[in-house]
């Protein structure tokens, strides 16, 4: 279903670019160049591509889901 969450790890590159897996660029139809606002949130950050953001709910909607749907998964060490 396409509305379940992906829970995959990106990863800070030397000079602060952010590198998503395959599967969340797959998903979500990230090409290069697509662009994204970031939202922070306490301890996380929420990425959201620009031209959806402006047409759909507000960050701080994207918040709240996000809060709802981390609850909800069971807590597990994350191997680098």
């Amino acid at each position: 279903m396409r509305d379940d969450p992906i829970i995959a790890i990106a990863k800070v590159l030397r000079r602060g670019a952010v590198q998503l897996p395959p599967e969340v660029r797959e998903r979500l139809g990230l090409k290069p160049g697509t662009k994204l606002i970031a939202v922070t949130a306490e301890d996380a950050v929420v990425l959201q591509k620009a031209e959806v953001l402006a047409n759909r709910q507000p960050a701080r909607g994207i918040v709240k889901r996000l809060k709802s749907i981390f609850s909800q998964m069971p807590i597990r060490d994350v191997e680098e």
